[in-house]
This record gives C-alpha cells, structure tokens and sequence, in this order.
C-alpha cells in the first residue's frame, strides 16, 4: 500500500468508515484506515476499482463527482423508497395483499414488501444512510482508480458527515439504514444476501465481522 500523503485523524478515521460495511463487502483485502481501501498505484487495485465503477457508468472523474452527488444530494435511493412509501401509507392491510398479487414481476412485488413494514417509520428519513454511505463508497473507489485525491476526499467527507449526523443519532441507526437500503436496492427477500458479484459475505455478514475485528470502532458518534 502506498504511503499516504495526509494524515488520517481519529476523525477523518470516521468519517471513512460511513463506507466500510460497503467496503468490507465489495472486497475481503480492503485496508479499511487508508483513504481509499485500495492502492490506486497498484495496478490490480485500481483495475478492481475502476471495474466496479463501471458497472455504475462512472469511467471519468467527472462521472464520478455527478454519480456522488446523485447519492448524497438528489438522494436517489431515498426518493424510489419514498415514493413506494408513500404509496402503500394510504393502503389498507387488504388493499396490500390484493397490490401485492396483482404485480406481474418478482421484483416489483419485492420492492413493495421490502417497504411496507417500513412506510411510517423510514417515511422522512427514507435511505439517507444508505445514500450517503454509498457515496462515501463511490468516492473511495475514485480515489483508488486515480479520479480525485485525498484533498477533495477531505472535503467531501467533511459535508457528507455533517448530513449523517443531523440525521442520525448514533451508528446502530444508520447502520440499520444501510442495510434496509441495501436490501431494497437488490429488491431481494433475504435480507443478508451478498451486494456485489464477487462478494464472500453478506452486508450483514460484513457488519458483524467489523465489530469484531474493530470492536472501538461504531460506538461513540
């Protein structure tokens, strides 16, 4: 791993980890206290980096700040699950069931049993943990395939945290919030399945081995 050129504090060190269920998931050998996980001056890294991006259109830095700023801004996830929230909030117990069994596509019946159990309590906040943990994400992989520098990762984190912690009290919250956004984006049942093609473990999974192998880390916010 190549020698970073900032010093990463105790607060920058979480800040970071806003992405690390994420990170933890997309690859087992993540160097979770260094900026960007992966070594963007190690070809197999930065290869691994920006094949992922990929699969989201982002070949170009430019792609990438739009891609972050669609998550941390625009809140897309959130505004699909609030939008299904807002649907079902005016549906009967009945009226459900018969939605439910009229969708002609698995994934769509999915979608709506993913959020109904969620549709008062998740209504405002939607997945904004979900939003702004994966654009911490998105940002360490543009930092790993050569997009943008520790600099403007600096500063990018400083705002996305801000947003975090006026939303969120504590790290259980919006840990859960990751992981129901996580299961929404796959629009799949099990809960603990795996996010990314190559992945060992399930989110789920990723968080349980996080707190044990950081055991200081998640707890004060």
């Amino acid at each position: 791993m190549s020698t970073s050129t900032t010093e990463i504090t105790e607060e920058i060190q979480e800040q970071l980890n806003l992405s690390a269920v994420l990170m933890e998931n997309f690859h087992k050998n993540i160097k979770h206290d260094s900026w960007f996980g992966l070594d963007p001056e190690n070809e197999t890294h930065k290869y691994l980096a920006k094949k992922l991006l990929k699969t989201y259109n982002i070949k170009s830095a430019r792609e990438l700040r739009n891609s972050v700023y669609i998550h941390e801004v625009i809140r897309k996830a959130s505004n699909n699950f609030r939008d299904i929230a807002c649907k079902l909030r005016i549906y009967s117990e009945e009226e459900y069931i018969k939605l439910l069994e009229n969708q002609k596509y698995v994934i769509d019946r999915n979608y709506y049993r993913i959020v109904w159990p969620h549709r008062f309590s998740l209504y405002k906040t939607s997945l904004a943990g979900y939003d702004l943990a994966m654009a911490v994400f998105l940002l360490r992989m543009g930092g790993a395939s050569g997009f943008i520098d520790e600099t403007e990762m600096e500063l990018r984190l400083t705002d996305i945290t801000t947003s975090v912690k006026k939303i969120f009290n504590n790290w259980d919250s919006f840990h859960e919030n990751v992981l129901i956004g996580h299961q929404f984006m796959t629009a799949n049942m099990a809960s603990d399945m795996a996010f990314f093609a190559n992945s060992e473990q399930s989110v789920l999974q990723s968080l349980r081995y996080l707190k044990i192998t950081n055991p200081h880390w998640f707890t004060q916010w």
